[in-house]
């Protein structure tokens, strides 16, 4: 079959520039709601989807988010949810969004959830609901920024799959 059926290609189809990828996309439908930027350094920010409103139809949409540190990841929503932060010390912390007071503008670089130690940085972020982790409420803080706590070995992301020698 040709290649158009399978679709479009979407950096050719938005005209990105050499280097540009697509990191994140969301629906705004009526731009209620809000988006939870996590970055690399630790820090989150939560920035309401109205912000992202425009009056003219623009091609291009520039400083959608903040670009000091890494982007890690992106999640809309329109309740407060729960996430999970792990970070390359094998530390996790879970946080409800409710603790992130939203800003208005959109490459604002969010307030510092989670200390790091100079070499270590998040590596990942997913809802609490998806997660391996059996008793959440251990990497839970009741102020933010935390450290988070460690990770078992029950709890972490990735499971090591051993082999057993039959007898």
């Amino acid at each position: 079959t040709k290649a158009s059926v399978l679709g479009d290609y979407l950096p050719a189809k938005l005209g990105m520039d050499e280097g540009e990828q697509v990191v994140f996309m969301c629906d705004p439908k009526d731009y209620s709601g809000n988006l939870l930027f996590v970055f690399e350094n630790g820090k989150a920010a939560r920035v309401e989807l109205k912000s992202y409103e425009t009056k003219a139809n623009r091609k291009r949409l520039t400083g959608a988010y903040s670009d000091k540190s890494r982007l890690v990841k992106a999640f809309d929503f329109t309740e407060d949810i729960e996430i999970v932060l792990y970070s390359t010390e094998n530390r996790a912390l879970a946080l409800h969004t409710s603790r992130i007071n939203p800003k208005t503008t959109r490459n604002t670089q969010g307030v510092s959830v989670m200390t790091l130690k100079a070499k270590y940085k998040v590596r990942s972020a997913a809802l609490a609901a998806e997660t391996n982790i059996t008793d959440i409420s251990r990497y839970r803080v009741r102020t933010i920024p935390a450290a988070g706590a460690r990770l078992k070995d029950e709890d972490m992301l990735e499971k090591q799959i051993t082999f057993e020698e039959q007898p």
